[in-house]
């Protein structure tokens, strides 16, 4: 090997031609033999291979802790996720369990009875028909927390879901403010007041609602690869 090197420094140093530096490196081929040459060239191929091995292994070593670190925050990104679509169908429910109890005062056989002017009794539970008006401004609040809510995850939802969502929450926020509306009219009675109060949450149609919590629940089950029901 030492040998070769000093021959093609010395042919570098007289400035042969190309045609003299093959006829060179074939006389010394000749002269030293094929095995001396062949081992030459693998003793440079085994030190270029084993550099880029190292290399290879620095770049190996990169990419898999880049590759952890993306496993990392893809895992946490899932599991807010997974979150917020809990929180989205808690609040969905929530929502309709208002407009339930809302709407089943119309089928209380004591509304034309009642007078709404005294105050419930303090152990009275809070859905008795004389707190009406109450759970209609604990909705409202509701409502209005529940769109912020939504508004501040939105990118956690699709568009049509996004859109969906907000046209219920347009909805209930306009029905409660039907029903606001003539919880303060004075003009009408306090009985007057919470029987048209009952026919508004009565005669509201959910199928919007219902439509946009199935959207939901079923993207919530594809997420978790959860069958989907038939």
């Amino acid at each position: 090997m030492d040998i070769i090197k000093t021959v093609f420094e010395w042919i570098s140093i007289i400035g042969g031609g190309i045609a003299g530096v093959f006829a060179i490196v074939l006389t010394i081929a000749k002269f030293l033999g094929k095995n001396f040459i062949d081992e030459w060239f693998d003793r440079r191929n085994r030190k270029y291979q084993a550099r880029l091995d190292k290399e290879l292994a620095g770049y190996k070593s990169e990419l898999d802790t880049k590759l952890e670190v993306l496993k990392i925050s893809y895992g946490n990104v899932f599991s807010e996720r997974i979150n917020v679509f809990k929180e989205a169908c808690i609040r969905m429910q929530k929502i309709d369990s208002y407009c339930n109890i809302l709407a089943a005062y119309q089928n209380y056989d004591c509304k034309d009875n009642v007078d709404y002017e005294k105050s419930c009794s303090s152990d009275c539970h809070k859905g008795c028909i004389v707190n009406y008006s109450k759970v209609v401004f604990e909705m409202r609040d509701y409502l209005v927390d529940t769109d912020n809510w939504f508004m501040s995850n939105e990118f956690f939802f699709s568009l049509d879901q996004f859109e969906d969502i907000l046209n219920v929450c347009l909805e209930f926020l306009t029905l409660l403010n039907e029903a606001i509306d003539v919880v303060r009219d004075l003009s009408l009675s306090e009985k007057e007041r919470a029987i048209k109060c009952f026919d508004i949450f009565a005669e509201f149609k959910m199928d919007k609602y219902r439509v946009a919590r199935e959207r939901l629940i079923e993207t919530f089950r594809r997420t978790l690869n959860v069958p989907l029901l038939s």
